[in-house]
């Protein structure tokens, strides 16, 4: 991902309908979530529907919830759902984007919600944290294959002090089997799991799951990757 790389929304990306009933994708559903059978709203003009809000990844809710606040890592926060609902729990949180439009609006929902997060602008293929945080989280936001996505995991991977966590969510090779989406913006658990030598891999499925964003709401697979760092590594910081 170059400077003037901003990673693909869903509709930019290629997806071939807005909405999809599970059983017609032939993926396992999570045992904890049934997919909802399309209906008339699924159906509506998106002039007739209004903008939906980017909920808080399943994925963070599930991970932070054993976890003691700490300093926390939003790669490609985005609308800052993340990193301000980890900030209203008690975390020391530092957010990281490329665009100025998406910060903006993130800043402008933090000093709503009373919460004080460092914004960072920037390319996440190229920056660098100047210390490691207990929390690293990066959902959506990986760039396509051959922009830098190898150097980002390499960089988020390495930005997680020893015993901490990370959090990898991104819409899963499935699609791209379906022709659905194109494979360079999707990613498998296998290739997340490559870039986490030193790492206790928690958590490593494909699951169904609801994404919103703009006027969408999909159902898609997500490969979502949870590993804990091991605590006999040297820290180069």
């Amino acid at each position: 991902m170059t400077s003037e790389h901003v990673p693909a929304r869903p509709s930019e990306r290629g997806l071939v309908s807005p909405v999809a009933p599970a059983r017609a994708l032939g993926w396992v559903t999570a045992p904890e979530w049934t997919a909802p059978a399309a209906s008339a709203v699924d159906r509506a003009p998106l002039a007739t529907l209004e903008p939906l809000q980017t909920p808080v990844d399943e994925g963070l809710i599930e991970v932070a919830a054993d976890l003691p606040p700490g300093k926390a890592l939003d790669l490609g926060c985005g609308s800052g759902q993340n990193a301000i609902w980890l900030a209203e729990r008690g975390w020391v949180v530092t957010a990281v984007d490329l665009s100025a439009g998406a910060l903006a609006e993130a800043r402008s929902a933090a000093g709503a919600a009373g919460v004080t997060i460092v914004w960072e602008l920037a390319d996440i293929t190229a920056w660098q944290p100047a210390s490691r945080y207990d929390l690293v989280v990066s959902t959506f936001a990986l760039p396509p294959r051959g922009m830098g996505r190898g150097r980002m995991l390499d960089m988020a991977a390495a930005a997680v002090a020893p015993g901490g966590s990370i959090l990898v969510s991104e819409f899963d090779v499935a699609l791209a089997r379906e022709g659905r989406m194109a494979e360079k913006y999707l990613v498998s658990t296998e290739e997340v799991e490559r870039h986490l030598d030193g790492f206790r891999v928690n958590r490593s499925r494909t699951r169904l799951a609801r994404h919103r964003h703009g006027y969408e709401e999909i159902v898609v697979p997500v490969a979502t990757v949870v590993a804990t760092r091991r605590t006999d590594l040297r820290s180069p910081w």
